[in-house]
């Protein structure tokens, strides 16, 4: 999706390295100067879009990152014993809970101090996203590696590992602060198209009616 525009120009059916490098090829998208991928943080699609486009700049969402720390936060929500409500106000932004979901969820984290520290964990992590330079954001995102690591959680454990992993990527935002919240809206309204059709067993019908109702225009002219 060109995230300018707003156009989808090219769908394929798989998540993986082949498919995804098969898409970049087409010639709409080949003969495009691409300096710029936002992505998740799925391998295959980085090495796709490297064989491809070379020189491109690499930008990990924040929001797909957010969400793994997020995710982390919930596995341990799921192992704290006792609790089984509160997921909606422990995962919330705290900016962004009422006055009586914060009184909630102060009580809930002071009968539960290691879940308190998970969601210390969380917010912390938010913050990064806060700032305006790549050398703050790049020494405050070291320090929550290292605060990560030091929990007693392997869901932290496991995430930090995958943000050190993908660190250059992540810390790239800072310099071209770009996002997938434009294409993420569109990936809702193409599950909408699915869901009136109730499936789609022809992939290229649904490639038809994607292009059609996302961009005005048909497979055929995006690929030709």
């Amino acid at each position: 999706m060109d995230t300018q525009s707003g156009s989808v120009l090219g769908m394929e059916h798989q998540r993986s390295y082949h498919s995804t490098q098969i898409l970049l090829a087409k010639k709409i998208l080949s003969n495009k100067c691409v300096h710029t991928v936002v992505m998740d943080m799925w391998d295959p699609f980085h090495k796709a879009v490297k064989s491809i486009f070379p020189e491109a700049c690499i930008v990990i969402d924040k929001y797909h990152v957010v969400q793994k720390v997020t995710h982390a936060l919930d596995q341990v929500r799921k192992k704290t014993p006792g609790l089984k409500k509160g997921r909606f106000k422990l995962l919330k932004g705290s900016e962004k809970l009422t006055a009586n979901e914060k009184q909630q969820l102060d009580e809930m984290l002071k009968e539960h101090s290691e879940l308190s520290y998970a969601y210390f964990l969380k917010e912390l992590f938010r913050e990064i996203y806060q700032v305006n330079d790549y050398d703050t954001a790049d020494s405050l995102l070291e320090e929550w590696i290292q605060l990560a690591w030091s929990s007693p959680f392997p869901s932290f454990h496991q995430v930090a590992k995958t943000i050190e992993n993908w660190k250059a990527q992540i810390l790239q935002y800072f310099l071209t602060p770009f996002t997938n919240g434009r294409i993420e809206g569109t990936n809702h309204k193409i599950k909408n198209i699915k869901r009136r059709a109730f499936g789609f067993r022809n992939l290229e019908r649904f490639r038809l009616r994607v292009f059609l109702e996302c961009t005005g225009k048909t497979y055929k002219n995006q690929v030709a």
